[in-house]
């Protein structure tokens, strides 16, 4: 009996492995990018066609807002349940502003769904007070604000967190 070489080659096993390997991978990326869709940025409480088409006037506006304004939280930390922030509003040689127009998004960094808009429930002392409103979650918060004094017009981000 004679001997007979057999050699196999594993070379298209190899790339039909890969191709298998590479549809399992795309099907994996669109499952996760199904699961965690992308959320619209709320930092300007605007649609982004606006902000896109206004960017310019509105990072002008802002600089012009900071230069004249100084503006700062009553919080850093909420509690699960009820809850208020004050926000203080000033101009640079510390005389309280009391004719602004001011809005606050509640938000959370993650989703949208969580956001709330609130309007000042007082004014006294360039002092604008928000709340009582209800923390449901645990965790990180982000307090956007919206500022419109005459012709000026600022942006805000602050974050807190929220504990029991």
């Amino acid at each position: 009996m004679s001997k007979v070489k057999t050699e196999r080659n594993y070379y298209p096993h190899a790339v039909i492995g890969m191709i298998i390997g590479c549809v399992i991978a795309c099907g994996y990326t669109i499952k996760i990018a199904l699961d965690n869709p992308v959320e619209m940025d709320t930092y300007y409480m605007e649609k982004y066609q606006k902000v896109d088409e206004n960017i310019n006037q509105i990072l002008e506006l802002q600089e012009k807002f900071n230069a004249k304004f100084d503006l700062s939280y009553s919080t850093e930390k909420f509690h699960v349940g009820q809850n208020q922030i004050t926000l203080k509003l000033s101009d640079k040689n510390g005389k309280a502003i009391e004719n602004a127009q001011v809005v606050m998004m509640l938000s959370r960094p993650e989703t949208n769904k969580e956001n709330r808009t609130l309007t000042p429930t007082s004014v006294e002392k360039g002092l604008y007070t928000f709340g009582p409103f209800n923390i449901s979650k645990e965790g990180r918060w982000q307090i956007l604000s919206k500022i419109e004094v005459g012709q000026f017009k600022g942006y805000h981000k602050n974050e807190a967190y929220a504990v029991k």
